[in-house]
């Protein structure tokens, strides 16, 4: 039903609580619509149905179509069980503040769209409801690190009229705290320095009326704040059982590390899947069923498809084994041998950081290859010498995969670090020597040579045993040890640990935000565009400035002159 000028009673709750809306566009077509028009014109957050006075029967019943709808009619609001009224769990998704309006006696909206409702606020008047988060969420945490985090609506009206800032009182603190560090927590239970400070920053920058005067940065409480909201809140998962929180508790310590901060053992290398829940319904007994079920399927041929899924499904399980009890190498090769297939480690990878291993690598060690060989070649003195005697292997090779393993070494030299300390190179002819070498090496790639330059084998040394063999290249080699090195939470090598910090943190891009001085002035020179174009800049301010004291000269002249 349409037509101008209609009007009809709202009840709230009871017959005491009745207001007038003024439709001047008429009814809307469709009861979602209505529906939508109500929460809209008095500002109602709570889920809701709607009920209409039935002249026949004079009682409410439930509204289904529009046509039920007169002017002057009766609707009331029935208000649906909502979790916004429960204290907000755990478990559940952040919240999202918001002030409690009082509500004016008489709305009129003359379109859908619009209200002419006055409302006010009461500083001390708030709700808490569940909101969903934009992001992607899956029961592992596969979610990257978000740009916003909080919505908040308050006091800025306020703000940009007269500049007052809002100091909330501690309850309210409280609750934007822990509406932070809910969906701080899907993302890393140990924030990071940085982290926390764009948390802070970002509630500041979309709602400055919580901004704090005497902070340089204006947020520097909200910093400090969220992190002891942090500490507390990992207590809290503690005593749930979460096992990231559980493993550096203190009954789970070993002898001689009775302090809360001894060993504590979290993300250091930006894994976004730590240690992860087990999947619903299982527990450890189950996984480890499954994992000798595994022991089974890694003999059987072209089975990589039930393989991929078992090492799915039993992946906290590993996590909780490798982090928890810091296994051998060799015992751990035993238990999970499918951990140790090209396929397998890439996926692990992927589980764990959200990130392609092989593929990311490749295409970005391909693309600053050129810059990166400009900078290397442009060192001087007895290692720029070496560093130009192996780059004229690139010259004279075609095959792409020499290229990228020239141009890593050659890296490696360019950092100060020794390659010949991390890639061995063995002759088949002495395989004895090479079993030795191997035994005795903590961590790098081999090459065994057969006659002239032909490889046999190439493989990855791990504690002295030989983790993965057969490798088609050393470049691959290397690929599939960084790999390793997150899926067995390992530390990069103390010889070569410059050059690892260039893969994570600038051709894989985890955690750039802090860097070596020596990393940090590769990424600059890395990073820098039109030099030429820069120094062509400098070079015309330089004449201008000189044009100008010419200038000057010849004034001075005039002025003497005369």
């Amino acid at each position: 039903m349409e037509g101008p000028g209609v009007a009809v009673r709202i009840i709230f709750v009871d017959e005491t609580d009745s207001r007038k809306l003024s439709l001047m566009s008429g009814i809307p077509g469709t009861v979602e619509e209505l529906h939508a028009l109500i929460k809209k014109c008095f500002q109602v957050k709570e889920d809701f149905r709607l009920q209409y006075f039935d002249t026949d029967f004079k009682e409410f019943m439930n509204l289904t179509c529009v046509s039920q709808i007169e002017h002057k009619s009766t609707l009331k609001v029935i208000y649906l069980p909502a979790s916004s009224l429960v204290e907000p769990h755990i478990d559940e998704p952040f919240i999202t503040l918001y002030p409690v309006n009082p509500f004016d006696e008489t709305s009129t909206c003359s379109e859908p769209q619009t209200s002419s409702i006055d409302s006010s606020c009461d500083d001390r008047q708030y709700a808490s409801a569940p909101h969903s988060s934009t992001s992607t969420e899956t029961p592992s945490g596969l979610s990257p690190w978000p740009k916003v985090f909080f919505e908040l609506s308050f006091k800025n009206a306020a703000f940009e009229t007269n500049g007052t800032y809002f100091n909330p009182g501690p309850k309210l603190k409280g609750i934007v705290l822990n509406a932070l560090a809910q969906e701080m927590v899907k993302y890393t239970k140990y924030p990071k320095d940085y982290q926390c400070e764009e948390v802070a920053a970002a509630l500041t920058r979309a709602h400055p009326c919580l901004g704090q005067l005497g902070s340089k940065t204006g947020f520097w409480g909200w910093k400090q704040s969220l992190k002891y909201k942090m500490q507390n809140y990992r207590t809290k998962l503690c005593r749930l059982g979460h096992p990231e929180v559980c493993v550096n508790s203190l009954r789970n310590k070993r002898k001689g590390q009775g302090k809360p901060a001894a060993n504590i053992k979290k993300p250091k290398k930006a894994e976004v899947n730590y240690i992860p829940l087990h999947p619903k319904g299982e527990s450890t007994e189950r996984l480890e069923q499954e994992r000798i079920a595994l022991l089974t399927e890694v003999k059987k041929r072209d089975n990589e498809v039930v393989i991929k899924a078992k090492m799915e499904k039993t992946f906290s399980y590993r996590r909780q084994q490798i982090v928890e009890q810091r296994p051998m190498i060799e015992e751990f090769k035993n238990q999970w041998p499918a951990l140790f297939q090209q396929s397998e480690v890439n996926a692990e990878f992927m589980r764990i950081t959200t990130k392609p291993l092989q593929s990311t690598f490749l295409s970005e060690l391909d693309r600053f290859s050129d810059k990166l060989m400009q900078i290397l070649q442009s060192r001087g003195g007895v290692k720029g010498q070496k560093i130009k005697n192996a780059m004229m292997i690139t010259d004279s090779c075609d095959n792409i995969n020499i290229k990228r393993e020239c141009i890593l070494k050659v890296l490696i030299l360019y950092l100060n670090e020794d390659p010949d300390s991390f890639f061995k190179d063995y002759v088949a002819s002495a395989i004895e020597d090479a079993e030795k070498g191997i035994a005795n090496t903590v961590m790098g790639i081999y090459t065994i040579r057969g006659d002239g330059s032909t490889k046999r084998d190439v493989g990855i040394v791990i504690e002295g045993i030989k983790v993965m063999s057969n490798l088609d290249c050393v470049i691959l080699a290397f690929i599939m040890l960084n790999g390793l090195i997150y899926a067995l939470d390992l530390s990069f090598p103390d010889n070569l640990k410059n050059t690892f910090e260039f893969i994570q943190k600038i051709l894989m891009n985890f955690d750039g935000h802090k860097m070596t001085t020596k990393i940090q002035q590769l990424k600059i020179k890395l990073f820098e565009r039109h030099v030429h174009l820069r120094t062509v800049v400098r070079f015309v301010n330089v004449c201008h400035l000189q044009i100008y004291r010419g200038v000057l000269n010849v004034l001075k002249c005039v002025l003497t002159v005369t």
